[in-house]
């Protein structure tokens, strides 16, 4: 369960994302950060807040939502948590408490029809003790009502724009149960197929019934027999034979329900467990696991972002601009699969010259490919280092 959790925000989070200024793909034509990029970057930096992201994210997977509720400095009324937050000055931000479902409750709800709100809570409870955290004192947990304009909610597949989404283990909680119940019965069936009872049967028909006190010594006996006290045991015409039954092998059932949870995560079950067996069948899951997440940081990881800028510019912190969220890509190929291509891409432009006399594609292309600067791009100055080498060849 806590490998579902941890997993996909671990492979989302992998790398953080840039705050763009403008229109999609602008900043692809910038070299420096526009000073609006400049201030939004400053912030999360000094607030760490894409680290607290990846937290609060883990934190919403558990339950239906995750929040943070956001620490100020200022006068008057503006500390108390209470109380609606006005405008304020980013260097007023003390921190972003990432905080779980069960330490943030709502207390009260906007009722008017009328209201942009309508449906949504207004005032929240914050309970720090519900963890349970036994290394923090007693007499420092805080139990306070917080205006909802001092939280940020976020919670995946909440599509009708409530606060309550799906936590990440609903789907698969009973498959998680299942293979509790697997490994719960294979360690008692090893136990007990290992402690089975041995049977001592009388093969003499005629003699008597053996005595209380004979059963009593045969007893102690075959304990200490056992137990190891003893290194032989003296039957006394008793045939001894374990009652033994083949216990069924839980892998399958156990493989079985793994992927069924493992599908309702959308990760990989051998990425899972950390169970790769073959090279081109890891290489399927982690693909597939990759198409998934990146489509889940484009899509919530998004949304987290934008609910961060979008309430520091609700509340003056910085001024209300067009931006978009850039991320990398997780399928993007690796240096030694760019490498791996530029050989055979090399290899192919040789024996192509070699039997046509020209290449099939241009050779700088390769360069491209590899992640570097074409060579007949000017790299410094007004020609490149080929242009110079062929002029000096003419003028020799």
């Amino acid at each position: 369960a806590k490998a579902g959790i941890k997993m996909p925000v671990n492979m989302c989070w992998r790398t953080f994302p840039k705050i763009m200024e403008g229109s999609e793909g602008d900043g692809d034509a910038r070299d420096e950060p526009t000073p609006w990029e400049d201030v939004i970057n400053s912030i999360f930096k000094s607030t760490k807040l894409m680290r607290k992201l990846k937290r609060v994210d883990e934190f919403q997977r558990v339950g239906h939502y995750g929040a943070f509720v956001v620490q100020v400095r200022g006068t008057g009324d503006q500390p108390i948590w209470g109380t609606p937050l006005e405008k304020i000055r980013a260097d007023q931000i003390v921190k972003f408490i990432p905080l779980y479902e069960v330490q943030l409750k709502p207390t009260e709800w906007e009722n008017s029809n009328k209201s942009d709100r309508y449906g949504q809570p207004v005032m929240y409870q914050f309970e720090e003790s519900e963890l349970n955290d036994s290394t923090t004192q007693d007499n420092r947990l805080r139990s306070v009502q917080v205006h909802h304009s001092r939280v940020i909610i976020f919670a995946e597949g909440a599509d009708d724009e409530s606060i309550y989404g799906v936590p990440a283990n609903e789907a698969g909680f009973n498959d998680l149960i299942t293979m509790e119940k697997i490994i719960g019965a294979g360690g008692e069936g090893f136990w007990k197929s290992a402690k089975m009872p041995t049977v001592y049967t009388n093969t003499d028909k005629s003699a008597p019934m053996p005595r209380k006190e004979e059963i009593d010594e045969m007893d102690a006996a075959i304990k200490d027999f056992a137990e190891g006290v003893d290194k032989y045991l003296m039957t006394g015409g008793l045939d001894p034979k374990v009652l033994s039954s083949a216990m069924s092998d839980p892998k399958e059932p156990f493989t079985i329900a793994l992927q069924s949870y493992s599908a309702s995560i959308e990760v990989a079950g051998k990425l899972l467990v950390g169970s790769q067996e073959g090279k081109l069948a890891s290489q399927e899951d982690a693909r597939f696991t990759m198409s998934a997440m990146q489509s889940r940081r484009e899509d919530f990881g998004t949304i987290m972002v934008q609910s961060c800028v979008d309430w520091m510019a609700s509340h003056g912190i910085i001024n209300k601009s067009e931006y978009y969220i850039e991320w990398d890509d997780l399928l993007a190929p690796s240096d030694k699969d760019k490498f791996d291509l530029g050989t055979q891409l090399s290899k192919i432009i040789i024996e192509m010259t070699a039997r046509f006399g020209e290449p099939p594609i241009d050779p700088s292309e390769v360069a491209t490919v590899m992640g570097f600067k074409p060579y007949n791009e000017p790299i410094v100055g007004g020609e490149s280092d080929f242009d110079a080498i062929d002029d000096k060849t003419v003028e020799e």
